[in-house]
């Protein structure tokens, strides 16, 4: 090969200069130029040496004038020295310690005693006051072998970079299999401080840290966040290397985790690293914002939990004041998951975290009215009502994780009136969907945003596979059913209230799904697709509830068993090769545990014994063993985990491949569950989605939510007028006090009433608007409108008094909701569950059918989808009228005729909508339209080009005010408004401080384009049609630019 394209010019050289002509460092050639000796080149006296002592002790003196001779040998001394017994890892803890907070010397007082003060070896405040050095290769020898280093970056002489180069024409992995492994063996001191490790062939590179498998090196291939991504080198030196980012790597995106008994040395990600600088930026900025820091969504697996860690790090280490840093949760093993992340991460000193966790409500308003540094609570602990406010002298940051969860309600609200001065910040997993906007009214808008296809491209997950394995219910052609189901009702010997509450639940699809030959036919299944993929990793089942969690896992150690005896048999038979393998099967499938994982509840030994299953068994192995780390332990025989609700959020798990769902799942939960099988692990290569329930129609759902909040801003629909919200829900209220006037109820006893007293009121409440099932209706119409309705408007909108009427008309509803949950009897669940049974049959596929396709989620682009979803024009649908949603409520009763329900009919009706979920047509007819959608958007995203913009923004308001038959003159002109609206509108944005918020300044916006487009329109736009494209633009314009231009 010419010279000219060899490893060492083509990358090396240009990587060199790079270092040197753009990001200032020192960059110097070692190879048979360097001389030895104090005098010499770099200062070395042996080729063993990797501490630059010359530029190390110029530095010590620098930047720390005080230090003696006698202090800086002793500080010397101990940045080189390490005990003989201590492991690499330890070695490498110790020296970043030492670096990143000093070295302690020891220094006497003017009395004689001695005490110890640290000296710094690295200036992270002025980076221009370090000395950076890159040397290519450099000889390094170790006791018995001797090595050429490609190129090691020193900073005030410390070995902190190691990058390691191939040409271009050799795989990234060869320079860690067959460079930096044998580096470790033969020269480890090299790596005694070292903090990045760069791979590289020049187009495509990695960074990673000490102790890190290839697996987990990561790309580094943005700057900012705006940014498509590029792999190459060039892009790694100077997001990692530039020296304010070095620095800023090196100070605060280090962690050692010391979870289960093992260190691992973890250094941020690139969207960790931009995200979080993105919400220290935020919290810079925070009285600006009004304490709303906003949004960090970076998608399941990506790293959250760490990324919480980074953030309180840089905040408490770099920032002026000390915080108390607030980490709110919603469940108390996310709790225990968060706080032991942050104790085993060093950031609670030698504390344990239970120091930090708040007991109780009144243990959290005591640690809240000192200064800790942390608090790790549940949002159910602000249970104070009418807390006093907390006016502390220094600053407050509620950290939420999961955000989307934990601002509904009243805790969310006490919380709020206890801490009116924190600051906030949501960190969640999941998108904002479209109709969330308190999570948005809480934090504000999104400050990061890393999504699941972003994730898959960049390695931080893996691809996600879906595949629908759900065979067809057969026609039940037994019309019978009916009249046996009612009889078995009548027979239960049931009040009037609970006959109707079972003749309603039997309607439900849950009956014919948790069908006996439904559930054999999904346990075979399951059995013969998880022992045929047997090397893919762990596996967990979603049931549709806890009785189905411990059946299904019942037929699965049935058809477990049977598939093991049927190996055996053809074991025998085998030839050596096949017999190899199914003897390390065989093995493999006898060995693996599985295990039911559901939350207690009252009555549960019962419950489960009328329906001839053994709860106790099961719970005996959730309370006296960890299965939660055996789970996440890779090489743990607990391979199969049965849930119905635990662990499906906020439960991570690397070594979960396999996700086999039976349950109907909603936005936030279905896009987290999905989201378990993406995990990053070792030997896994991505993620399987196994579909029984048919999720398709849901995920058709969840990905319009997922996509509706454009540009990731969220929140509240531009043309709902605040002034008409309250009004309608002062109406609403009203509505629902003469409804209770009229059937001889006062709201204002209720709200009045004290104790017991309190009590009495809520049941006659409940008891007047019970009279017929259409006056409850009506009611239960009035009480969600309301909370509907709620959701959209803030917390201080609402007067006191009407907050009181809201609160006890909601309260009534919550009692009429008890009163239907009470009517339940398990005995006849099990009874209509046989009679169903004996009436299902599995329609399954014949031999020779073509299997399920399976499709790669990953491919679609959720970005783009966004971007379509805001061009359509949405119906304002938060403002409804009250009458004819009650006539609609009403019409739409199920149960309101005299007639009986026909089961036979209903389960016909259902059957067909389940069916149309499994129709593998269908199924693919989605998913190749969600996908054709994005390659169509990804061509129209060139379109700008062709048209003659500049960019993406200015074809969208071209769009928005292109009209039919326009002249191509006409064309032109618009073409010239669109382009001279947009300058003008981002123009006029960032002179306003959160336009959004403020009447005045929405106004100056759109006077702005109603005079733009009065003025540039062509003459052919009437008055009527310019006040439409007004209406538009400013809708676009709102959602699009709602945080900058």
């Amino acid at each position: 090969m010419s010279y000219d394209y060899s490893e060492n010019i083509l990358v090396q050289e240009s990587a060199g200069h790079l270092l040197e002509r753009e990001l200032g460092w020192e960059v110097a050639y070692a190879y048979n130029t360097e001389k030895l000796g104090r005098d010499g080149t770099f200062g070395r006296t042996s080729y063993r040496e990797i501490l630059l002592t010359r530029y190390f002790r110029q530095a010590l003196q620098r930047l720390n004038p005080w230090l003696t001779p006698a202090q800086m040998d002793e500080a010397q001394k101990k940045m080189e020295s390490h005990l003989s017994t201590a492991s690499l890892m330890q070695i490498n803890e110790e020296k970043y310690s030492l670096i990143r907070d000093g070295i302690p010397v020891t220094v006497k007082s003017p009395d004689g005693k001695t005490q110890e003060k640290r000296a710094q070896v690295i200036d992270f405040q002025q980076p221009g006051n370090n000395h950076f050095l890159a040397i290519k290769e450099l000889k390094i020898h170790g006791d018995l072998y001797r090595r050429r280093t490609d190129i090691v970056g020193f900073v005030n002489g410390i070995p902190l970079l190691f990058v390691e180069l191939k040409k271009s024409t050799v795989d990234v992995q060869d320079a860690y299999t067959n460079n930096y492994t044998d580096y470790l063996d033969t020269i480890p001191h090299l790596f005694y401080y070292n903090a990045f490790l760069i791979l590289s062939n020049g187009v495509e590179s990695k960074v990673g840290t000490l102790g890190s498998k290839y697996e987990f090196f990561h790309e580094w291939k943005r700057l900012s966040e705006q940014e498509q991504g590029s792999v190459a080198l060039e892009t790694m030196l100077r997001g990692i290397c530039k020296k304010e980012n070095f620095l800023d790597l090196l100070e605060n995106f280090i962690l050692f985790d010391h979870s289960d008994g093992r260190t691992a040395k973890i250094l941020a990600r690139n969207h960790q690293y931009l995200g979080v600088n993105e919400a220290v930026k935020a919290y810079e900025a925070r009285k600006l914002k009004n304490g709303r820091l906003g949004v960090f969504w970076h998608t399941q697996g990506s790293g959250k939990s760490y990324s919480m860690v980074f953030l309180a790090q840089k905040i408490r280490r770099k920032l002026a004041g000390s915080p108390t840093i607030v980490v709110l949760t919603d469940r108390e093993e996310l709790n225990k998951q968060i706080s032991d992340t942050f104790e085993n991460c060093g950031l609670l000193g030698k504390n344990e975290a239970r120091q930090f966790i708040a007991s109780s409500g009144d243990d959290l308003v005591q640690k809240l009215r000192g200064n800790p540094s942390f608090i790790f609570t549940l949002i159910q602990k602000f249970n104070q009502a009418n807390p006093k406010p907390i006016y502390p002298d220094h600053d407050i940051l509620i950290m939420s994780d999961e955000a989307h969860r934990s601002q509904y309600g009243i805790f969310a609200d006490n919380m709020m009136a206890l801490l009116p001065t924190a600051s906030r910040i949501g960190f969640t997993g999941t998108p904002l969907l479209s109709n969330d906007n308190i999570t948005e009214r809480t934090f504000g808008g999104y400050i990061s945003v890393y999504d699941f296809k972003r994730a898959v491209e960049d390695g931080a997950t893996v691809p996600l596979y879906y595949e629908n394995r759900g065979d067809k219910i057969a026609d039940l052609h037994n019309p019978e059913i009916t009249d046996r189901i009612l009889d078995a009702i009548e027979q239960a010997d049931l009040d009037v209230d609970q006959q109707e509450k079972l003749e309603r639940e039997f309607a439900k699809e849950i009956h014919l799904l948790t069908a006996q030959q439904r559930l054999e036919s999904i346990a075979k299944d399951f059995v013969s697709h998880y022992s045929d993929i047997w090397t893919s990793g762990k596996a967990m089942f979603v049931c549709l509830n806890k009785v189905t969690c411990v059946r299904m896992y019942d037929l699965a150690q049935k058809y477990w068993a049977e598939e093991i005896s049927r190996l055996e048999k053809e074991y025998k038979n085998a030839g050596q090769q096949e017999a190899q393998e199914l003897d390390r099967k065989l093995k493999w499938m006898k060995e693996t545990e599985m295990a039911v994982v559901i939350s207690q509840e009252q009555n549960e030994i019962q419950t489960f014994q009328k329906w001839g299953l053994d709860i106790k068994t099961h719970r005996q192995k959730m309370e006296k063993r960890e299965l939660d780390k055996e789970f996440k332990d890779a090489g743990n025989p607990l391979r199969v985990v049965f849930v119905c609700a635990m662990w499906l959020t906020g439960f991570d798990v690397k070594c979960l491949s396999c996700l086999y769902l039976d349950k109907p799942l909603k936005a936030h939960t279905l896009m987290q569950t999905i989201a378990r099988a993406n995990r990053v692990a070792e030997g896994k290569s991505n993620g399987l989605i196994v579909d029984y329930i048919g999720i398709v129609k849901a995920l058709r759902k969840a990905l319009a939510d997922y996509t509706a909040n454009v540009s990731g801003q969220g929140g509240t629909d531009p043309t709902v007028d605040k002034e008409e919200l309250i009004a309608k829900i002062i109406d609403t209220i009203s509505a629902a006090k003469d409804f209770l006037g009229q059937r001889d109820f006062a709201l204002q006893d209720l709200i009045g009433a004290k104790d017991f007293e309190k009590l009495a009121c809520l049941q006659n409440a409940a008891n007047a608007v019970s009279a017929t099932l259409e006056e409850r209706k009506q009611f239960q119409t009035y009480a969600n409108e309301l909370v509907r309705m709620m959701k959209y408007a803030d917390r201080q909108d609402i007067s006191a008094s009407i907050k009181k009427e809201y609160e006890a008309i909601v309260a009534i509803f919550h009692e009429l909701q008890k009163k239907r949950k009470s009517a339940s009897n398990v005995e006849l669940m099990v009874e209509i569950n046989h009679i169903i049974s004996e009436y299902v049959q599995v329609d399954t596929p014949k031999e020779g059918i073509v299997p399920s396709r399976q499709f790669d989620i990953s491919k679609i682009d959720f970005d783009l989808l966004r971007r379509e979803f805001a061009k359509a024009k949405k119906k304002n649908l938060i403002l409804k009228d009250l009458d004819d949603l009650i006539q609609q409520r009403l019409e739409a009763l199920l149960f309101s005729n005299p007639e009986r329900i026909n089961y036979y009919e209903r389960y016909q009706q259902i059957i067909e909508a389940y069916n149309s979920e499994q129709n593998r047509a269908t199924i693919e007819k989605t998913f190749m339209e969600l996908m054709d959608l994005a390659n169509s958007l990804d061509q129209e995203e060139q379109r700008y080009v062709r048209e003659g913009f500049s960019n993406d923004e200015e074809l969208s308001l071209y769009d928005l005010l292109f009209s039919d038959n326009l002249s191509k003159q006409d064309i032109q002109k618009i073409k010239q408004v669109a382009v001279d609206l947009l300058s003008k509108i981002k123009g006029k944005i960032a002179e306003l401080d959160h336009w959004t918020d403020k009447q005045e300044t929405k106004a100056e916006v759109d006077n702005l384009i109603r005079d733009t487009l009065w003025a540039e329109l062509p003459e052919s736009y009437t008055e009527l049609s310019i006040s439409e494209y007004r209406r538009r633009i400013y809708e676009y314009v709102y959602v699009r630019y709602k945080e900058v231009a």
